[in-house]
């Protein structure tokens, strides 16, 4: 009967059992064991929450909300009398902060004209420092109401009443699990849910959960609902458009309705708000009914917690199919990538709306030679820069890159490329200065150097069809025989002493290396420019200083559009507006250039296969790519056409 054998002979033979002796030192020692651990862990426990908080605070300080916009510039007034494309100013309006009049313009199919003259207000300053991202940080005050309320509502209903983490919320997410015998619901609360998205990762570790808990607590003691809920709508994810990643509500605002937040409807503030479950699950351009069964569930639940008045209309079928038909047509645009690119650009050299059609501009011409040369690394650099300014780190001079994964620097300065006919305004300058005459004539006949690498004859790129043309017709035509065999007359040395002023890596003899004034002779971007801005210092102050007339002058020369090389592509409006143009090319049209001048600004503009040259000729020219790039920027950008008077 019993198992103990012990107790079960006791119980047979009658004799008493032992008592059982109460060991206290044992107990004793146990407790302080106990207490020592206890002691030890609440230490362990204290030190983890200390270091949790210390670290938080430096996290929430790097959250503070930056400066709200881009302050105006004087570049950014467009000016009366102009015009732009109706295109651009949609795209480019939309990041303004203030919207600008309708009476300021008159609309002729796609062309905006300017009735007055408009002072382009601050755009919206862009806070998010990851790549391709685009945010736009607002406090609590300016965060529309429905926006924040439909947020609480669906995410967190018991907001305003819990401390950071919700028991209630827990326990009833608890039930639901056990009952489904599934994940189906989570307890987190929007500060958690703050907190795991703006500071945390997403692993399923109990450190990971631990930090979540003691952040949301903190974090409600700290800075209030109020903040927390602006910072929540500022920091969250929702989802991508035009490759831009979206971040906050404003962005996205921007970009699902093309709508700035206050003016959003109730159901849109609904939709924009269901997306957050999952911004990509719930794309309207691929998921449309998805989106709807999702927008209009919680639509009906917000009217039944009384978030939202239960007259509230939602949309119908029609409204839904239009704003995704409109949401796709202008997800295939690039204003948000153009603008993307902007906020990278801060300088004071060019005004905001310059700077959008520039880049808007480049990028349409880069597209089209993407389609046309498929394999060809093709690239564009840039240097718009004011007369006066004496280096290259001038706030007054804007330098573009096309490619912004490499060094803007090291592409401006330092990487050469061949120039072309760009030396030829210089050469042929020098002749004047030493004796000819811009209605001289020279011969346009074949001729043949002896130089010691052997015989060497230079071509034109298009055939003369005279035997004899004037100095002024060789060089706006850009000709190629005239230019040599007057600098063999002259003397190559002589020639050569000019050229070493501008050209650091000139070979010498130059009369051993003639093809180098021909175009065999490599500059950077950022050398290019300073050659021309130093030679078109030179040229003004002769005509300022009345050495000669403006008339007669190389500047005066390459102004005439319709009498150079880029006559047959010049637009109507400057044909016959004064400003100084050259086009540049090299062999195989791998390098192609166009400096112009305005009588204030110079223009540089590269175009050319940027890496993995081969041998294939593109058939590009400066004045079928980068001309092209300056005359479509200088007619769209809302100001007069300048011209060049040297005054």
């Amino acid at each position: 009967m019993f198992r103990d054998k012990n107790i079960s002979k006791q119980y047979k033979t009658g004799k008493p059992m032992k008592k059982l002796v109460f060991n206290k030192k044992f107990f004793i020692n146990l407790a302080k064991v106990l207490a020592l651990t206890g002691m030890t862990l609440l230490v362990v426990l204290v030190g983890v929450t200390v270091s949790t908080v210390w670290e938080l605070q430096i996290k929430l300080e790097s959250s503070e909300i930056k400066p709200a916009f881009y302050a105006p510039k004087k570049e950014d007034l467009l000016e009366a009398g102009s015009s732009i494309l109706k295109e651009d100013w949609e795209g480019f309006s939309t990041f303004l902060v203030e919207d600008i009049s309708a009476d300021s313009f008159s609309t002729q199919k796609r062309t905006l004209f300017l009735n007055k003259d408009i002072q382009v207000s601050s755009l919206i300053a862009n806070h998010c420092d990851r790549v391709y991202c685009i945010q736009y940080e607002k406090v609590f005050n300016e965060i529309p109401l429905n926006i924040w309320q439909a947020l609480v509502g669906i995410e967190d209903l018991r907001f305003l009443q819990h401390r950071g983490v919700d028991p209630i919320a827990i326990a009833r997410a608890l039930v639901v699990d056990i009952v489904s015998m599934r994940f189906v619901q989570g307890g987190s609360t929007i500060t958690q849910q703050l907190v795991k998205n703006l500071f945390l990762t997403s692993e399923r570790t109990l450190n990971r959960k631990f930090k979540e808990v003691i952040y949301a607590l903190y974090i409600e003691n700290l800075l209030g609902k109020e903040k927390i809920l602006s910072l929540y709508l500022n920091e969250v994810f929702w989802g991508t458009f035009q490759g831009i990643y979206l971040k906050g509500f404003y962005s996205a605002s921007l970009a699902y309705f093309n709508k700035k937040p206050d003016m959003l409807t109730t159901y849109e503030a609904t939709i924009l708000i269901s997306m957050l479950k999952g911004p990509n699950y719930y794309r309207p351009d691929k998921n449309l009914e998805r989106l709807k069964s999702r927008v209009e569930a919680v639509f009906k639940r917000l009217k039944e917690n009384n978030i939202f008045s239960p007259t509230e209309e939602k949309w119908d079928q029609k409204t839904w199919i239009a704003w995704q038909t409109e949401y796709i047509q202008r997800s295939k645009g690039k204003n948000f990538r153009l603008y993307y690119r902007l906020s990278l650009d801060t300088g004071e050299a060019l005004g905001s709306f310059d700077l959008y059609v520039l880049q808007k501009t480049i990028n349409s011409y880069l597209t089209k030679f993407k389609e046309k040369w498929p394999n060809e690394d093709i690239a564009v650099k840039l240097i718009i820069g004011h007369k006066n300014c004496t280096d290259q780190n001038c706030p007054r001079m804007y330098q573009y890159y096309s490619k912004i994964e490499r060094d803007l620097k090291l592409a401006i300065k330092e990487e050469r490329h061949q120039v072309g006919s760009l030396l030829k305004p210089l050469v042929y300058d020098f002749f004047i200065d030493h004796g000819k005459k811009w209605d001289d004539m020279v011969g346009t006949s074949p001729i043949t150097l002896n130089l010691k690498s052997g015989k060497w004859r230079p071509k034109d790129y298009s055939k003369v069809k005279v035997e004899e043309v004037s100095l002024q017709t060789a060089l706006q035509k850009s000709k190629n025989i005239p230019l040599i065999r007057l600098s063999e007359e002259m003397g190559f040395d002589k020639v050569e002493l000019m050229l070493e002023k501008y050209i650091p890596n000139l070979k010498r003899p130059l009369g051993e290396y003639p093809a180098q004034l021909l175009g065999a002779v490599e500059m950077s971007l950022g050398e290019v420019f300073e050659m021309y801005q130093d030679f078109l210092s030179i040229k003004c102050e002769e005509v300022l200083n009345q050495k000669t007339t403006f008339e007669q002058s190389v500047i005066y020369l390459m102004s005439r559009a319709k009498e150079t090389t880029i006559s047959k592509i010049v637009d109507p409006r400057l044909e016959y507006s004064y400003l100084f143009g050259k086009t540049g090319t090299s062999n195989l049209g791998h390098d192609n250039w166009y400096i112009a001048f305005d009588g204030n600004w110079i223009y540089a503009i590269w175009v050319g296969v940027d890496s993995n040259r081969t041998d294939k000729e593109l058939y590009f020219t400066g004045a079928s790519t980068s001309y092209r790039i300056f005359q479509q920027y200088l007619l769209g950008r809302g100001k007069l056409i300048p011209e060049v008077f040297c005054n």
